[in-house]
């Protein structure tokens, strides 16, 4: 066997154990997703969620929560509700440009509640992908080894066309560490990342995630704690 011919059998072995490895992460890392994304339906949370536009904050939320029988998450609110501040009397009935201002408004809070609860949902559908979702992307994407040993898996397409994501995770069990994913609302650009973080000999939860959309300013920061067994 002349030289040439060994050297390309080695670079070919090479490539072929290389692929190996990378389809084993992918493997690995979809049936980890899959497990802890099962092993947290045994457990209920609380939830906080705060809204900021242009860096004011506008509205904070506590709720508990847990996956119903169907895996859709069930929340319900913590504490009583806000009270309304009161209303001024009713007299006369205000000029026609007073009335339509006043009408105004409500339209504006309106679109401002639905842009609210529109993007609080696609916080919620990010942050618990469904198990064949998780599965088709790590089929799909690109694997990547940090130097510090930490995996990092590429994809694309992941819950709606164009969209993007970049999963940190620990080689040693396949576990999210972090998340940065690119997606829209409304065809805007909206700014996704998370921190995971593992509950006592427990599966690995997402403990702080923030969306922006800088389209309105908006930012939204769920954070989740105080995970118990349901049971215990």
């Amino acid at each position: 066997m002349s030289k040439k011919w060994y050297a390309l059998c080695l670079v070919a072995c090479w490539m072929n154990v290389g692929s190996m490895a990378i389809g084993q992460h992918k493997e690995e890392f979809a049936k980890a997703q899959k497990d802890n994304a099962a092993a947290l339906r045994e457990y209920t949370w609380k939830s906080r969620t705060e809204i900021k536009m242009k860096g004011e904050s506008k509205s904070v939320k506590l709720e508990q929560v847990r996956y119903d029988l169907d895996g859709k998450l069930e929340k319900t609110p913590i504490g009583a509700a806000p009270e309304e501040p009161p209303q001024p009397k009713q007299g006369r009935p205000g000029r026609r440009g007073e009335r339509l201002k006043g009408k105004v408004v409500e339209k504006k809070k309106d679109e401002f509640a639905g842009l609210l609860q529109n993007l609080g949902q696609l916080v919620a559908s990010y942050a618990h992908i469904p198990a064949d979702k998780m599965e088709a992307f790590a089929k799909n994407a690109a694997v990547s080894s940090e130097p510090g040993g930490e995996v990092v898996i590429d994809g694309k397409n992941v819950l709606r066309a164009g969209d993007t994501m970049s999963v940190s995770v620990d080689p040693k069990n396949y576990m999210m560490r972090g998340v940065e994913i690119a997606t829209s609302y409304e065809e805007k650009p909206v700014r996704f990342r998370g921190d995971f973080q593992p509950i006592t000999s427990g599966p690995t939860y997402p403990a702080r995630l923030v969306l922006e959309y800088p389209d309105k300013e908006v930012e939204l920061t769920v954070e989740n704690y105080d995970y118990q067994k349901i049971g215990q």
